[in-house]
């Protein structure tokens, strides 16, 4: 009888970080709600529209425009920004504080979906000028620093700039690019 309390309690133990998983809310899923959807929404979708696409609009293209480019603005690049490194700033960074975790079954936050619309992470909002970046394991991935009022360049957690980016899709989200301006496909809602 102790044998199997034991692998009862061995199994559940296991199993216990899977359990905190987040569940999708309807908000915040675009197979549940079409216009979140940059397949079938062309406004939110970069590639049907100009305004936010980085490769057509240079406004909102870092290699294009100092002010949002971290390699020639210091005043959004972390490696000197104590208030924007969660690497350096413990009240920033999701490993001291837990609210920020998406395995924390009181977390609110952001979705990251791929083009076909399948969740791959989470977002934490962790300030007005910082969002946590996580994998769809719940692993923290690096983070987005505001460049811009609807602009963040996207760091890894040690505060190298990977070039990628978020713009504002101009409607309810963000989509990613990488440092070319090429869409990667995937959008925050």
């Amino acid at each position: 009888m102790k044998t199997n309390l034991l692998i009862a309690t061995l199994f559940l133990m296991a199993m216990a970080p899977t359990a905190y998983a987040q569940e999708l809310e309807s908000k915040h899923d675009p197979k549940f709600d079409m216009n979140l959807s940059p397949s079938l929404n062309p406004v939110i979708n970069p590639e049907k529209n100009a305004n936010i696409n980085p490769k057509l609009n240079w406004n909102i293209n870092p290699m294009h425009n100092n002010d949002i480019n971290p390699g020639l603005n210091v005043s959004i690049n972390p490696i000197d920004k104590f208030d924007l490194n969660p690497g350096k700033n413990k009240e920033l960074n999701p490993m001291f504080h837990n609210e920020f975790h998406p395995r924390n079954p009181a977390w609110k936050g952001l979705y990251l979906f791929n083009k076909h619309d399948e969740l791959v992470g989470y977002i934490s909002v962790a300030s007005q000028s910082l969002m946590l970046c996580f994998n769809k394991q719940s692993e923290w991935t690096g983070y987005f620093v505001r460049a811009g009022e609807t602009f963040f360049n996207y760091f890894d957690t040690t505060g190298g700039w990977t070039g990628g980016y978020l713009c504002f899709d101009s409607k309810i989200g963000f989509n990613l690019f990488d440092k070319e301006g090429n869409w990667t496909g995937e959008h925050i809602k």
